[in-house]
C-alpha cells in the first residue's frame, strides 16, 4: 500500500454511522476477544478513546458452559487456534450484570453480539438484551459449534428470514458477522443488504483446523477450532473487496489487524471499521491503551512513515514444556502435592497451565520453581486425574503467566498469609525473600498430614498454621485479627502478600485495613482463568481488568 491515499474511513475528521449511531472512532475489539465481560467492556471505554464501538461477546438465550481448556492455542507466532465453543452467561444474566456499568464513558455504542439456530432464538435473545443494546451483531459464523454460527450463516434462506425477522421487530441496528468459509461472499452479502441490514462484519475465524501437539494429539479439548491473528489476514482482505463489491453497507473489518498497514489496506478493501483481535495477545490494559493511541498516530502519518505498531512475538506464548512426574504424595483432605523435575523459572505469584493430553489444561501457581512443587486440590475430572499421577508419568506445562508479587522493600517487614492451595505461592514467597519475612499465617479446612505442617512453620520466625473447626471457616482470619490487635505497630509498618481463596482474602483485606495501607497489600486472585494472555477476557475482575495478564497478584481493588 506504499503511496497509496490514506482512505477517509480511516481518517479522525470523518463522520461515521452505522444505522442511526455515530461513532466518534473507528475501531473495535471483536466479539469474544478481551471485552467479553461487562466490567472489561467498562474499562476499555472509559480508558481506550481510540475505541469507539464496544462489541460484547456472543451471548445465547440460556447459559452455555463452552468447551473445556484448552479453548485456545498459538501454534505460530501471531497466528492462533480457538474453540471456546461460545461459553457465556446467558442473555439475562448479562444484562443484569451490565446495566449498571451503563450508559459507556462518552456514550460509546454497545454492539451486542447473539446466537441463535433460528429466527426464533436470535429474536428472543434480542429482546432480552434490547435494554442495554445500541446495536446488534448476529453470530452467522462460528465455524466449530453444531447447529449455530456458520451452520445457520451457510443458508441463504435462513439468513434472510433472520436478518427480516430482527428488523421487523427490533428497533436497533443489525450488523450480521458473516464467515470467511462461504462460497460466495458477494452473493451472501446482497442477501443480506435485500433483507436490511444496516451493515456487515467480516470476518470471523477460519476453518475448522486442527493443531497438534509434538506426539500428534489434538490440543484443543474440542479437537477442531478457527484460526485467528496474522495467517488469515489476506482472507479477510479478499472476503472484505468481494462484500463492498456488491453492497453499499458500512463493513466492519476484522482478521489479521495488528498494524496501520492492516488497517489502510482493509479501508482500501471497502471497510468502514477495524476490529483488533489477536494482535492484542499478552498486552495488560496499560499496554492495550498505548497500542491503540500508537495505531491512530501511525494512521496519521505518511504513508512512507507508517510502521507496525506491535512487535511480533518471537515464540509461540502458548508453547508446552514437558517434563514428568518425581513425587505425588497426600496433603490431607482431597489435597496433594504434586511435584515435576523440571520447568522454567518464575516468580512468586505467576502461574502456569498443567496439561494432560485428552484430559484438558488448568492453571495453577507453584510453590516452587525450576524442580516445580504445586499443591493440588481434587475438585474436578482434571485434578482428579493428576491425583492419580504416578513417578515418571508424563506431563506438559506452559508459561510462566501473569505478574507475581513485587519484590518486598528492604525498610519494611512481610507479612504472609495463605489459604489451602493459595498456600503455594506464598511458600515460594517465604523462600525467595526470606530475610523480609517477618510473620507468616496459614489455613487449611483439614489437618495436613505428614511432614508439611513442619515445612510451614519454618518458613518465618513467627508462624502459625490454622485449621478450621468442624463446620466453621475462617480460623485463619480470626487468628490474623488477634494478632493485629496485639502487635498494631508491626501491622502499620508491614508489606502484605495475601492469596487463598476468595472470601479469605476479602476478609482478611478488611481485618488488616485497620492498621495496613492498600497500597501495601497485595492479593494473588484466584479468578477463572482459561488462556493466560489475556484474549478471552474469562477473569475479569471488578474493576475490569484481567486477572491472568494485569494480574493475578493486584494491589487491593
Amino acid at each position: 500500500m506504499a503511496g497509496a491515499t490514506l482512505p477517509a474511513a480511516c481518517r479522525g475528521n470523518v463522520n461515521r454511522t452505522l444505522g442511526n449511531l455515530r461513532i466518534a472512532s473507528p475501531f473495535t475489539i471483536p466479539s469474544g476477544i478481551v471485552t467479553t465481560v461487562p466490567s472489561v467492556i467498562a474499562r476499555i471505554a472509559r480508558d481506550v478513546p481510540q475505541i469507539g464501538l464496544l462489541t460484547t461477546k456472543t451471548l445465547s438465550v440460556e447459559p452455555r458452559a463452552g468447551y473445556r481448556e484448552p479453548i485456545l492455542h498459538e501454534y505460530y507466532p501471531g497466528c492462533f487456534i480457538n474453540a471456546v465453543g461460545i461459553a457465556n452467561p446467558g442473555a439475562w444474566n448479562f444484562v443484569q450484570a451490565m446495566k449498571p456499568l451503563l450508559p459507556l464513558h462518552d456514550n460509546k455504542p454497545l454492539l451486542v453480539s447473539i446466537m441463535g439456530s433460528d429466527a426464533r432464538e436470535f429474536l428472543e435473545a434480542a429482546r432480552i438484551l434490547d435494554p442495554i443494546a445500541d446495536a446488534f451483531e448476529l453470530n452467522l459464523s462460528c465455524p466449530h459449534v453444531k447447529g449455530a454460527g456458520q451452520t445457520v450463516g451457510s443458508d441463504p434462506e435462513a439468513v434472510r428470514s433472520i436478518i427480516r425477522a430482527m428488523k421487523e421487530q427490533i428497533a436497533k441496528p443489525i450488523i450480521p458477522k458473516l464467515s470467511p468459509n462461504l462460497a460466495d461472499i458477494r452473493g451472501m452479502a446482497r442477501i443480506c443488504e435485500e433483507a436490511g441490514a444496516d451493515g456487515l462484519c467480516l470476518i470471523n475465524t477460519v476453518g475448522p483446523g486442527i493443531v497438534t501437539d509434538a506426539e500428534g494429539s489434538p490440543i484443543l479439548s474440542n479437537v477442531t477450532g478457527g484460526l485467528s491473528g496474522a495467517g488469515i489476514l489476506p482472507v479477510g482482505l479478499k472476503a472484505v473487496r468481494e462484500a463492498s463489491s456488491a453492497v453499499n453497507l458500512p463493513i466492519i473489518a476484522a482478521g489479521g489487524i495488528a498494524c496501520a498497514g492492516d488497517v489502510k489496506a482493509y479501508g482500501q478493501a471497502g471497510a468502514s471499521y477495524f476490529a483488533v483481535g489477536s494482535a492484542l495477545a499478552g498486552m495488560t490494559t496499560p499496554a492495550i491503551i498505548d497500542f491503540f493511541s500508537n495505531l491512530a498516530r501511525a494512521l496519521d502519518q505518511e504513508p512512507g512513515d507508517c510502521a507496525a505498531v506491535t512487535v511480533p512475538a518471537a515464540k509461540s506464548r502458548t508453547a508446552y514444556f514437558q517434563t514428568t512426574v518425581r513425587e505425588n504424595t497426600p496433603l490431607g483432605d482431597d489435597m496433594f502435592r504434586l511435584r515435576l523435575h523440571s520447568g522454567p523459572a518464575c516468580d512468586p505469584g505467576r502461574f502456569f497451565f498443567l496439561r494432560l493430553a485428552g484430559v484438558g489444561e488448568k492453571p495453577f501457581s507453584p510453590a516452587q520453581d525450576l524442580e516445580p512443587v504445586y499443591l493440588i486440590r481434587t475438585v474436578g475430572p482434571f485434578t482428579r486425574a493428576l491425583e492419580k499421577l504416578r513417578t515418571g508419568d508424563t506431563i506438559s506445562m506452559r508459561g510462566p503467566y501473569g505478574q507475581g508479587f513485587p519484590k518486598p522493600p528492604a525498610d519494611r517487614p512481610l507479612l504472609l498469609v495463605g489459604g489451602g492451595t493459595g498456600a503455594a505461592p506464598i511458600m515460594m514467597a517465604a523462600s525467595r525473600w526470606k530475610k523480609s519475612v517477618a510473620k507468616a499465617f496459614f489455613g487449611f479446612a483439614s489437618q495436613p498430614v505428614g511432614t508439611f505442617m513442619e515445612e510451614l512453620r519454618a518458613l518465618a520466625a513467627v508462624t502459625q498454621v490454622c485449621v478450621d473447626p468442624p463446620g466453621e471457616v475462617g480460623e485463619v482470619v480470626r487468628n490474623l485479627a488477634l494478632d493485629l490487635s496485639r502487635d498494631p505497630e508491626f501491622y502499620a509498618n508491614c508489606t502484605v502478600f495475601l492469596c487463598g481463596p476468595r472470601p479469605m482474602m476479602v476478609a482478611a483485606a478488611k481485618a488488616l485495613a485497620v492498621k495496613v495501607p492498600r497500597d501495601r497489600i497485595f492479593m494473588a486472585r484466584e479468578d477463572i482463568m482459561k488462556c493466560g494472555i489475556g484474549l478471552c477476557g474469562s477473569c475479569g475482575t471488578e474493576t475490569g481488568l484481567r486477572s491472568c495478564i494485569d494480574g493475578p497478584v493486584l494491589q487491593r481493588e
